[in-house]
């Protein structure tokens, strides 16, 4: 059972890849940067498969703000096309890296400002019981694929 809401559980994984962001940008040795980006695109592939096999159906029902889904599927879709660019490259970029974390950090306020708050006033979004949900996905894509 979740201890918190599904809004609190997803913040708490933007919060996560923040902090990955911030150590990739402070790690010197290319190891230590090529483990990093695997950690954060493996991050970010798992919370992108939540976010749309469990959090968005749910909020798209509770809200009817098809619209904003459909803008926070298309962020997801540059999110993807960096991690796969990401995955397929022979050594860290730190380009590449840095546009990941502006693609994304566009989504997480996108999120932050316009879904959470209308997920929060949504009458018949049980945010608790979304929370299990998430967790149990997550808990399935991770055994599948560990990082």
């Amino acid at each position: 059972m979740a201890q918190q809401d599904a809004l609190t559980l997803l913040d708490d994984d933007h919060n996560q890849v923040a902090r990955l962001f911030q150590q990739y940008k402070a790690a010197r040795q290319e190891n230590d940067k090529r483990i990093l980006a695997r950690r954060i695109c493996h991050e970010l592939t798992v919370h992108a498969r939540i976010e749309e096999e469990v959090f968005y159906p749910a909020f798209a029902r509770a809200t009817r703000d098809d619209a904003l889904v459909q803008e926070s599927e298309r962020e997801h879709q540059e999110i993807k096309d960096l991690v796969s660019e990401i995955e397929g490259a022979t050594r860290p970029d730190d380009k590449l890296m840095l546009d990941l974390e502006d693609a994304v950090l566009h989504h997480v306020n996108d999120e932050r400002e316009k879904m959470f708050p209308q997920a929060r006033k949504a009458q018949n979004l049980d945010l608790m019981h979304l929370a299990d949900q998430l967790e149990q996905r997550k808990a399935e894509l991770t055994a599948a694929h560990p990082a």
